[in-house]
């Protein structure tokens, strides 16, 4: 899979409630699951997901290998851009989630630039 040829450890559980347990000591960043699961399955791991800032990645188990590695790919792209912004929330900065512009406070106004 290409969390391992990236060097992203991967955690994997064998069913839903196991994850669900695993997902707040692992704090992952994304969840993938590869499997159908039931809606109170998908509920529940939803709920937990979002508990600790985890993106959920439903993909079809049928999918060919290239296709799931690029979806994949883009959910830890997106995952790994949502950690940044929430580190610089966390550090004092003003992010504007609908751009995605980080905006810090400038103790001057001649010093920030109004193009951003």
């Amino acid at each position: 899979m290409i969390f391992q040829r990236s060097g992203i450890r991967c955690v994997r559980v064998a069913h839903i409630p196991a994850a669900c347990e695993r997902l707040a000591v692992a704090m992952p960043q994304v969840v993938v699951v590869l499997d159908n699961i039931r809606p109170d399955e998908r509920d529940a791991l939803a709920d937990r997901a979002t508990a600790v800032g985890a993106l959920v990645l439903h993909l079809d188990p049928a999918l060919d290998e290239e296709t799931r590695d690029e979806l994949i790919a883009g959910a830890a792209k997106v995952a790994g851009e949502r950690k940044v912004l929430r580190e610089l929330v966390r550090h004092g900065e003003t992010v504007d989630d609908d751009e995605w512009i980080v905006c810090s406070d400038f103790e001057d106004d001649d010093e920030q630039d109004d193009d951003v």
